[in-house]
């Protein structure tokens, strides 16, 4: 049995981290932490997701993580205009991309890994980093931490609450709670939601300013399974455990999927990176931590991708007005 547990641990491990091609623009400067941002999928959005991230990275170093190179040219001139770095690999498997550059190319411990279809704020960064030290300070073992996205089946609760929407959120939609199966909830699947908490949630900067005046250093514990768009952790709490867990690599995304979509059925096996992550945490009893005072927009879930890109492209400019607020 045990040869057995060998066997299947260094086919995981090898699997994990397969990358059959490579290609890596390195502009990092060296700082403590690093911002790796996951690329591929909404193009429509870096216009504003990215030029966010470059205004509030600060003396950040990030990098575009571009499983597949999809949009590669765009994808490049941004990355050489803001001096972010940029890397890209192949096969399209998000998974082994992050596990992969993190292992051979990160040299900054805490990693933020961001969705770029995540709209940053003046507080996202600073305040999750703030909180991570104070809980390390503390003695705290932290699986990750998380801002409040307003788009997210957890954290969605605390946008309402923060904003006093709770009881017009119940009138309109439903009422809002936690302990629910994530795609019977309306945030998750009705176009209607996220355009609500959108629209209660711009300007992006001012209602930030709410957040940090109202929630200033409070934290809440995440007590289940979290949609990790935007995330701060060690990456050596990762690496642990060999990384995320990923497919094997004959696995086949489809010709007619979207970038870097990883659609899988929910086992006892947890793969890719969202479901391991979470496992990672609650089995070796490390907290998720939801930051209070840092809050940022995540435009949408799958469900309501179509409906909230219409409603992005005809509210573009009100994602940018913001910045020097």
């Amino acid at each position: 049995m045990m040869i057995i547990r060998n066997i299947f641990i260094k086919a995981q491990r090898s699997y994990n981290f397969y990358v059959k091609k490579e290609y890596f623009i390195d502009n990092r400067q060296g700082s403590n932490s690093i911002i790796m941002v996951l690329i591929g999928k909404y193009p429509d959005l870096w216009s504003v997701s990215l030029r966010r991230i470059y205004e509030y990275s600060r003396n950040l170093d990030v990098v575009l993580v571009n499983a597949g190179g999809f949009h590669r040219e765009l994808a490049i001139n941004i990355a050489r205009n803001y001096g972010f770095s940029y890397f890209e690999s192949y096969p399209n498997n998000y998974v082994t991309a992050q596990n992969y550059f993190l292992a051979r190319y990160a040299c900054s411990n805490l990693v933020i890994k961001i969705d770029d279809d995540v709209f940053v704020t003046k507080n996202t960064f600073r305040n999750m980093l703030q909180a991570f030290q104070k809980l390390k300070d503390n003695g705290v073992d932290i699986g990750f931490v998380a801002p409040v996205l307003n788009v997210n089946t957890v954290s969605y609760y605390y946008f309402l609450k923060t904003l006093n929407l709770l009881e017009e959120y119940k009138r309109l939609f439903e009422e809002p709670v936690i302990f629910r199966e994530p795609t019977e909830q309306m945030i998750w699947r009705d176009p209607s939601t996220a355009k609500y908490v959108w629209e209660k949630s711009l300007p992006l900067n001012q209602v930030a300013q709410v957040f940090e005046e109202k929630n200033k250093e409070s934290i809440e514990v995440i007590p289940i399974r979290f949609s990790i768009g935007c995330i701060l952790f060690e990456r050596d709490f990762l690496l642990s455990f060999n990384g995320y867990l990923a497919l094997r690599p004959k696995f086949k995304h489809g010709a007619n999927r979207d970038a870097n979509s990883l659609y899988l059925t929910r086992s006892f096996i947890p793969y890719g990176d969202e479901d391991s992550i979470n496992f990672y945490a609650d089995t070796t009893l490390h907290g998720r931590f939801l930051i209070l005072d840092s809050f940022a927009g995540h435009l949408s879930y799958y469900p309501q991708a179509e409906y909230m890109l219409d409603w992005f492209r005809k509210n573009r400019n009100k994602l940018l007005e913001d910045l020097n607020y």
